[in-house]
């Protein structure tokens, strides 16, 4: 992998006593590189990969699969500093603090306390004394 130019070198030889044809195909919908070598000849081909992308990059002859890789351009990330830390020696504090936590449970029973006040104000409140409708027997 050269960086910054993101380009892999693939080198073709062969070993035959004729030409053959070769064709270089890559997973990311870019063309095919097809070609012929030489006899007893070495080919040294550029493919561009794109950025922090896992590109498939594989090899046919005659249609038939010579060679697989696999490969990845993190040229942007090639100057940074390696983790000072692999892994860390202490995990960081990532749930709630005590003060959430008396904060839920006071909202939980104030929601209940409200729903006991509304409960039984709803049995006391429809109480009328006087009377709507007059009685069956009265009439």
């Amino acid at each position: 992998m050269n960086c910054p130019s993101r380009e892999v070198r693939i080198t073709l030889r062969n070993a035959g006593a004729r030409n053959e044809d070769y064709g270089i195909e890559r997973s990311d919908d870019a063309p095919s590189v097809p070609g012929q070598i030489g006899p007893h000849s070495t080919k040294t081909v550029m493919i561009k990969l794109r950025e922090d992308r896992r590109t498939r990059v594989q090899v046919n002859w005659a249609n038939k699969l010579l060679e697989t890789r696999t490969l990845t351009a993190n040229c942007k990330k090639a100057g940074a500093a390696p983790p000072s830390e692999t892994p860390p020696s202490k995990l960081p504090h990532t749930g709630p603090d005590n003060g959430v936590l008396w904060a839920r449970a006071a909202t939980g029973a104030a929601a209940m306390i409200t729903g006991v006040i509304i409960f039984w104000y709803g049995g006391i409140w429809p109480r009328r004394r006087e009377q709507i409708f007059a009685n069956k027997k009265s009439g």
